[in-house]
């Protein structure tokens, strides 16, 4: 298509609407649609504001009044019923007589330590989490990240001169492994392993479960030196600390030697395909001559109607970390080049898969 083309298309569109014609019954309906996906910072923002003020840990044990949840958080309360009252109309809370609401299975997962819990997620949609959106036409533009132009870094640079916002991502980051982390250690065969090594396994949430689950594993935690910091009392918890040795450092200069499975689990997406292959390739040098990685990803699913969730992260990757979502193909194509073949993908607890890479 030409310029010319391209400028045409672009004069009608700016032209306006049809002379004189009314939208059909179909188009309304698409314009609804399409309003609600504008309005979508509305919704996020209510979600924080109920993650924000602990709502869903006061409505736990039944229904509260919109009066007493403002009392019990000191809102103003005719403010909060309005938030609540949109969630509600999102299946997000139940609205009962006397303006009194409940819980429903979303609202559960704001509440604090349920099972697959979002509210330290949700808590990360603050001013600091929003304002990397703001410059979205430039990055689309230059394709450099929304983070580095406001605040002029990287968000791991970032983290480590923010130390309240980097336990609160770290935080977020625990809480979503832990939803899917029994299914990996559950679903994956440890048997043959003797040592498996987490690479840039934050808290050490994922890791603790597998020693858990097998008796006869050790394990290595790495993460960069403030990571890493406080992270024995996961593996006392978990009653496996003598069990694992936490190391501190920078897996681009290099990973713990001699181990039989190496961990990558939420930390190439966070990348572009050049860092990536050097991830792998420091597994790979690193692994034990039967040694094998395991990428713990979520997969872009091929079904489009399925692929919501995955792009919407690739989306934030592209804005935060400059990194990506990618398909089983393209974590393919990652271990070829890193000297790896790609052995078998496993899914786990949706939307993860065990992504396994063996020497070539």
């Amino acid at each position: 298509m030409s310029g010319s083309d391209i400028d045409q298309r672009a004069g009608r569109a700016q032209a306006g609407p049809r002379s004189g014609a009314a939208p059909t019954r179909e188009e309304r309906a698409a314009a609804a649609a399409v309003l609600q996906m504008i309005s979508g910072i509305h919704i996020s923002r209510a979600v924080y504001v109920v993650a924000a003020l602990g709502i869903a840990d006061l409505l736990a044990d039944g229904p509260l009044t919109a009066a007493q949840l403002a009392q019990a958080t000191q809102a103003h309360e005719p403010s909060l019923y309005r938030v609540l009252r949109l969630l509600a109309s999102l299946g997000v809370l139940t609205e009962h007589d006397r303006r009194s609401f409940s819980l429903t299975v979303l609202g559960e997962r704001l509440r604090a330590d349920v099972p697959a819990s979002m509210r330290s997620f949700a808590l990360l949609t603050d001013v600091s989490g929003l304002q990397p959106f703001e410059p979205i036409i430039e990055t689309v533009k230059t394709g450099k990240p929304g983070h580095d132009i406001v605040y002029g870094m990287g968000p791991f640079e970032f983290l480590a001169a923010h130390p309240d916002l980097a336990r609160k991502f770290q935080a977020a980051l625990s809480e979503r492994t832990a939803a899917f982390a029994p299914s990996v250690a559950a679903g994956y065969d440890f048997s043959p392993m003797r040592t498996v090594a987490d690479i840039g396994g934050g808290k050490g949430t994922l890791l603790a479960a597998i020693l858990r689950a097998h008796g006869h594993l050790r394990g290595i935690l790495f993460d960069r030196p403030p990571v890493v910091a406080d992270t024995a009392e996961v593996f006392r918890a978990a009653g496996v600390a003598d069990r694992c040795d936490i190391a501190a450092g920078d897996f681009f200069k290099g990973v713990p030697e001699g181990a039989d499975a190496y961990l990558l689990v939420n930390v190439l997406h966070d990348w572009d395909d050049a860092d990536s292959v050097r991830i792998l390739g420091a597994c790979r040098r690193a692994m034990a001559q039967d040694g094998r990685v395991l990428v713990i990803e979520r997969l872009i699913p091929d079904d489009p109607a399925n692929a919501v969730p995955a792009l919407l992260s690739d989306l934030n990757m592209l804005i935060i970390t400059g990194g990506q979502e990618r398909t089983n193909a393209e974590y393919g194509q990652l271990l070829a080049e890193a000297g790896l073949s790609l052995a078998k993908v496993q899914p786990v607890a949706p939307p993860y898969s065990v992504i396994e890479g063996l020497l070539s």
